[in-house]
């Protein structure tokens, strides 16, 4: 196990959701090829789709056409898609030890924020079928920013809500988009390559840490809180 960055040293942990908390990869390759096909009249690879993973979707309906596409059917399109993520939700999954580590950070005391580009309907559908959305301390979506990840604005919101400082904080996520959020916010990042983000795309972002699995997540979860300060914190 990596030593170095503890999470005792920190009062609050970010999450991303897609590809560190919930497999939804599946899914959002099947909703969005979906949605690209019914307005453009092509379906994207898989491997094109996954790049877009982590940018927010009023984002990727803009891509993949050369059309103009007004505010109107913006909206249109984005609702379609999301209609779509629901008839694959079936494909969903929790990442257990990743989310077995988020509990651990609740049952510890810590501040809890999870920071994601789904908007605010992405997040209303998706939480209904996680009941731990529930317990953490405050969401930050794309819909709650003008600036989504990569800005910093989502972790900066966070640590607003929160009451405390961006270096307070660690953010895990999957996504280069995370990472980077993290590091122009000014608090340490860790990576986990069993998302979306390919491991040698987030090295390059310099995270403290990377973990391949989610079960190297939650080793190192459970071996750098302190035990002390957890029974404090509760």
């Amino acid at each position: 196990m990596p030593q170095g960055l503890s999470l005792s040293d920190f009062k609050a942990v970010f999450f991303d959701v897609d590809g560190t908390l919930v497999d939804t990869l599946p899914a959002l390759i099947k909703g969005l090829g979906d949605s690209y096909e019914h307005f453009n009249g092509v379906r994207p690879s898989d491997e094109e789709i996954v790049a877009t993973i982590g940018t927010p979707l009023r984002v990727q309906m803009r891509m993949f056409t050369t059309q103009i596409i007004s505010d109107e059917q913006l909206e249109e399109r984005m609702n379609y898609t999301v209609h779509r993520y629901e008839a694959h939700k079936d494909l969903e999954s929790e990442f257990t030890p990743a989310v077995d580590a988020l509990k651990l950070v609740l049952q510890c005391g810590f501040k809890t924020a999870l920071i994601t580009s789904k908007n605010a309907l992405e997040v209303s559908l998706v939480r209904q079928r996680f009941g731990w959305f529930e317990n953490v301390d405050t969401i930050v979506c794309s819909s709650d920013v003008t600036h989504p990840k990569p800005d910093p604005e989502s972790a900066y919101l966070a640590c607003q809500r929160l009451q405390i400082q961006p270096q307070e904080a660690v953010f895990i996520g999957d996504s280069v988009y995370d990472l980077r959020c993290a590091q122009a916010a000014g608090m340490p990042s860790v990576g986990v390559s069993y998302g979306s983000g390919t491991r040698d795309a987030l090295l390059k972002e310099n995270p403290a840490h990377l973990f391949d699995t989610p079960e190297q997540l939650l080793g190192w979860a459970r071996e750098t809180i302190d035990r002390i300060p957890c029974l404090e914190r509760s």
